[in-house]
């Protein structure tokens, strides 16, 4: 078990984002001790750490609620790379939109 800043230093996250992550209902609540102090297992520290990785690939908060949603912990490896591949086509989706609209500026750009 790991207190709240314990968490933090093993994922890299700040205490105030994984706090703001339970009261956005990102992650489920956090179990608390008899001093009511947040005490997270493993289970939530991979949770923490899948999220991270997520946030750190340019997912938004909302992606990552839905596909965690969806995200059965003990399949984690399966599941997390259905949701790496989707989330790769909707990059090159954007870097197609923003592509059309260099262009569309350079088009415009007189030299």
């Amino acid at each position: 078990m790991y207190t709240i800043q314990q968490a933090s230093l093993l994922v890299e996250i700040p205490a105030s984002s994984i706090r703001y992550y339970e009261k956005i209902d990102l992650i489920p609540p956090i179990k608390r001790n008899t001093q009511d102090y947040r005490i997270f297992d493993d289970q939530d520290i991979e949770l923490l750490k899948l999220i991270k990785c997520f946030r750190n690939l340019g997912m938004s908060i909302e992606d990552i609620r839905e596909n965690i949603s969806t995200l059965n912990l003990e399949q984690e490896e399966i599941n997390t790379q259905a949701i790496l591949v989707q989330h790769k086509k909707k990059l090159e989706e954007q870097i197609e939109v923003l592509n059309s609209y260099i262009h569309e500026i350079d088009g415009k750009i007189v030299t």
